[in-house]
Order: C-alpha cells, then sequence, then structure tokens
C-alpha cells in the first residue's frame, strides 16, 4: 500500500514545472488578424485557388492574389476603408462595399460567398503585380487604412487548399483490363 502511495505521488509531480502543451495553441482557423481602434480584422489571409495541387506557386508573380478576411466595426461611428497597400505587390485593388457601419461585417473574398453572417456586405481585396511567386508557408504583409480607426498591417499566410491533392491521374474510363475505380490514400478496403 506505501508502494502505491509512493507511486501514485511521483506520478502526479510528472508534470511540475512544465508548461501546458494547450498553452500556445491556436484557434483552428487559417489566416490571422489584428485590431486597430474599434475595427478588428479577423481570418484574414491570401486565398488559394480552386482546383490546384499544393505545390509550386499559388499565385505566379505578376500576377494577382485574391485575400479572404472578415472586418468587423466594434464601434458606435461608421468608419470606412480608405486604401489598401503590400509590398508583396504594386498595387492592392480594393471594390465593393468599403463603409464599416456598426456591427456589420466586410466580408472579402471566397469565403464571401458562403459567409452565412446576417447583414454582411461584400469587398473584394486583390493584390496586382504581384513582384515575386505567391507560395505556402509563408506570410506577406498586407496594410489597411481606415478613416477613424488608423492604419493596421497584418501578415498574411497563404489559405490550406479547399479539396484534396490528387497524386495521381484518374483511370481512364471504359480503359482495357485492370480495374476502374478511383484511387484512395489512407482509406480501408
Amino acid at each position: 500500500m506505501g508502494t502505491a502511495a509512493v507511486g501514485a505521488l511521483l506520478l502526479s509531480g510528472c508534470g511540475a514545472g512544465q508548461i501546458a502543451q494547450t498553452a500556445e495553441q491556436v484557434a483552428a482557423v487559417g489566416g490571422t488578424g489584428g485590431t486597430v481602434g474599434n475595427v478588428a480584422v479577423r481570418n484574414a489571409e491570401i486565398a488559394w485557388p480552386a482546383g490546384l495541387a499544393p505545390t509550386g506557386a499559388v499565385y505566379p508573380k505578376g500576377g494577382e492574389a485574391l485575400v479572404e478576411m472578415v472586418i468587423v466595426n466594434d464601434g458606435g461611428a461608421t468608419d470606412r476603408l480608405v486604401s489598401a497597400s503590400s509590398e508583396a505587390g504594386t498595387q492592392v485593388v480594393v471594390t465593393g462595399e468599403q463603409v464599416l457601419a456598426p456591427q456589420i461585417p466586410l466580408v472579402a473574398g471566397q469565403q464571401g460567398e458562403v459567409t452565412g453572417i446576417p447583414g454582411a456586405k461584400q469587398v473584394t481585396v486583390q493584390i496586382a503585380g504581384l513582384r515575386d511567386d505567391i507560395v505556402a508557408g509563408r506570410t506577406y504583409p498586407l496594410t489597411l487604412v481606415f478613416e477613424r480607426a488608423g492604419r493596421l498591417t497584418v501578415d498574411l499566410p497563404v489559405a490550406n487548399p479547399t479539396a484534396p491533392r490528387q497524386d495521381e491521374a484518374p483511370p481512364a474510363e471504359g480503359g482495357e483490363g485492370g480495374e476502374s475505380g478511383a484511387a484512395v490514400s489512407g482509406g480501408h478496403s
């Protein structure tokens, strides 16, 4: 009995002085965010183009990159997005709604089509004239300037792919011999 008590005491002290694993975990949403004044930017990232396999450049040098984010005015007075810039490109083009009414979010990018946020307004933000290829694993600065709240710079990561990677070409339909059907990795048969 004494041995069991000593064993339990030793095991209970195993984590003493250690930092909990959950202490440094972050939310399981992509993107980054920030706050300036009463304006909050949430889930800001460079959109992953539909149908692109996760290899190589996500957007090529000289092209345009779509930005996804949600902008919310938590204050009582209307604000406005007056300009945007990024070192990643020669200019940032902003079209659509730019007025930030209190508690009415502006939604940018592909997520704007599926947001489901009642009353949300749509804005499009694209980094144009890319100075280099946009690649996964790096971040790219975006500076937003609001009429009342001021300037906010966020470092945009590249979004995760929205579809599984296709390592193999799909089988030819009506091919001779062999089996038909798609190859599935990681599954059980």
